[in-house]
């Protein structure tokens, strides 16, 4: 895989950031209680959001950055990553665990997704590995980032996780616009399963990342 990410930008993750924001807030005023606190902390997160980060295109990436984000990074159902030059939030991927219902599917393609010892006549569900969200700011200055950066390391970071607890399938759920389609195509997704919708038509696609050489 791509190793460029982190030479001319750095990668910061959500937890870190929620972590420095509830230490400031502490020493700043040390009589709040940790809900307090933690109070303050989302505030302060949002507020950052609503004044540097903009996808006018995807407003469902901004639902999620605005009133999803804090919450699920500190309840462990995700794990966000923002891509950083110095101060400034280029863009950022979230990555989680999904159980992936395969029941409706044909059987030619249970078997890409499943263990290849195990029969797809029985199984009905599969554990797999989630991104959620891939957005690149709008605004961001720094020349040649693309959400190719953004994939890559999310992808990185997934096989990271497989290295040490196993798993093998990658989903997503592309928007329907063909350049948008090839693109993660170019990185070995696939589609499957029927559209579904969404505010727009949703495409399930999945990528073994068992076959990827790192």
């Amino acid at each position: 895989m791509d190793e460029s990410i982190g030479k001319q930008y750095k990668t910061d993750t959500l937890s870190n950031i929620i972590t420095n924001l509830m230490h400031v807030i502490k020493e700043e005023s040390p009589e709040l209680s940790d809900k307090s606190i933690k109070r303050e902390a989302r505030r302060r997160f949002i507020n950052r959001v609503d004044s540097s980060f903009y996808c006018t295109k995807n407003k469902d990436v901004m639902t999620f950055l605005r009133n999803k984000a804090f919450d699920s990074e500190l309840h462990h159902l995700t794990r966000t990553y923002f891509y950083t030059n110095e101060e400034e939030w280029l863009g950022f991927s979230t990555i989680s665990l999904k159980i992936l219902q395969i029941s409706a599917l044909e059987t030619a393609m249970k078997k890409k997704l499943i263990a290849s010892s195990k029969s797809p006549n029985n199984i009905a569900e599969i554990p797999a590995y989630l991104i959620a969200q891939v957005a690149k700011n709008e605004n961001n200055t720094l020349s040649g980032f693309c959400a190719n950066d953004i994939l890559t390391h999310a992808i990185q970071e997934i096989d990271n996780a497989r290295n040490l607890v196993g798993g093998k399938i990658v989903v997503l759920d592309s928007v329907n616009v063909e350049k948008v389609i090839k693109k993660y195509e170019s990185f070995g997704f696939m589609k499957y399963g029927a559209l579904f919708q969404s505010q727009s038509e949703l495409q399930p696609m999945f990528l073994d990342i068992s076959k990827i050489k790192t």
